[in-house]
């Protein structure tokens, strides 16, 4: 519950405030896009930082609990500030975002971090972890299917500010009271833990884990960037938000009970027909239709699921070897500058581009965004899967996945 309340702050920061600021506030595209793009860099180096100070400190899940109900009142005091940013006066607006952002940045990390570093500091095994951190990815698929169903719709079809905010604080009291809660509530760990053998990393570096990261979250976070914007202005569009939560959700179980029995590579490759099939979709004529936007919404959402599993699943592994909160921090703060990175660069191209109308052409600049980040986090996918079967090869051809060990592992639930 924690999880998923926390989720759904970052998903709302993510999915809804570059909409938010250029839909509702007025503020120009290219401003929007820097906006973004100082309160993410700022985001991610509060997560280094945090990372490396709770190295020696954060050292069992039970200081991390105690952290992380702290921070919950301190973030969620700078969301609502921000969220009231349409009742601020025009000329002072964009400043008084980027203030109220800026700080909602710097404050995430000190619930996030150790949020995030809790399942790397419980006694668990790869296979225990991999399944607790689908479930974590569930929670995170279930609030973006809140934020697509509630929030999203105020914004895009409303417009309602009042009701904007009453959405707002009450997200904000159910964040901190979750997080409260955790804190309030110790973690039996020994329920989650199978007999199968641990792995590190599924064979791949820390290095290697951290590029695929940056290019997967890069290319992602642009796609996410144009969802809202595609749900508003092209024919057929709205559900696409929807649909790519939906397929992020309901991919988690499936990945964890294929991690197990299939190779890692198989796992890749199956993720990167998926997202191919995504982009296709989105350049054919069905991409105004409903079945369409169904079929691209959920390959995004499988696909891309399937890789983010795997990405923190690898991370966690090597987390859980010592330092947990610093291996994270390093993860989340190469996540938040790769978001900013696209943000920028997509938030620009928005504004040289009449998106209010050309959104609906298949090869419009703001369209072909997402199309080529469908097609970046494939190749991410490919690429991995090459390296794990170069690995193989030098290796002497040892799997990385031992199959002997899957009739020991049970599926999620």
């Amino acid at each position: 519950m924690a999880h998923y309340a926390k989720s759904q702050l970052w998903h709302a920061s993510t999915l809804l405030f570059g909409f938010f600021l250029t839909e509702i506030c007025g503020i120009g595209a290219g401003t929007m896009g820097w906006i973004m793009a100082a309160s993410l860099l700022l985001n991610g180096m509060a997560d280094f930082v945090m990372g490396m100070w709770g190295r020696h400190r954060i050292t069992d899940e039970a200081y991390a609990r105690r952290v992380q109900a702290i921070g919950g009142p301190l973030t969620c005091a700078f969301f609502v500030l921000f969220c009231a940013t349409p009742f601020i006066a025009a000329d002072v607006r964009s400043a008084w975002a980027l203030a109220m952002l800026l700080g909602f940045r710097a404050t995430y990390p000190l619930l996030d971090v150790p949020q995030n570093s809790i399942p790397a500091l419980l006694s668990l095994d790869d296979y225990a972890r991999c399944r607790l951190l689908a479930h974590r990815n569930v929670a995170s698929g279930v609030a973006t299917i809140a934020i697509s169903v509630i929030a999203a719709p105020i914004l895009i079809r409303d417009g309602n500010l009042h009701r904007w905010m009453a959405w707002v604080m009450a997200l904000s009291l159910f964040v901190c009271a979750t997080a409260w809660w955790l804190a309030r509530t110790p973690l039996a760990a020994e329920a989650c833990q199978s007999e199968a053998p641990a792995r590190a990393g599924d064979g791949l570096g820390f290095a290697t884990i951290l590029c695929a990261l940056a290019t997967m979250i890069a290319a992602s976070a642009a796609f996410r960037l144009i969802e809202p914007y595609y749900s508003a202005f092209v024919r057929g569009g709205a559900g696409l938000l929807l649909w790519a939560a939906v397929g992020g959700t309901i991919s988690q179980p499936l990945w964890a009970w294929c991690r197990p029995r299939w190779s890692t590579v198989a796992v890749l490759i199956a993720a990167a027909i998926t997202l191919a099939g995504s982009a296709v979709i989105l350049l054919s004529p069905l991409r105004s239709e409903v079945v369409g936007v169904v079929l691209a919404g959920t390959t995004f959402g499988i696909g891309s699921g399937g890789l983010w599993l795997m990405l923190w699943s690898g991370m966690m592994a090597l987390a859980a070897q010592g330092g947990a909160s610093r291996y994270v921090g390093i993860f989340t703060c190469v996540s938040k500058t790769a978001q900013a990175a696209a943000f920028l660069v997509a938030g620009h191209i928005l504004a040289a581009s009449p998106y209010r109308q050309t959104m609906s052409d298949p090869l419009s600049p703001p369209s072909l965004i997402m199309v080529g980040a469908l097609t970046a986090i494939a190749i991410v996918c490919l690429v991995l899967a090459a390296i794990l079967i170069l690995s193989r090869k030098r290796s002497g051809g040892t799997s990385t996945t031992p199959r002997q060990a899957a009739p020991t592992v049970r599926a999620p639930g």
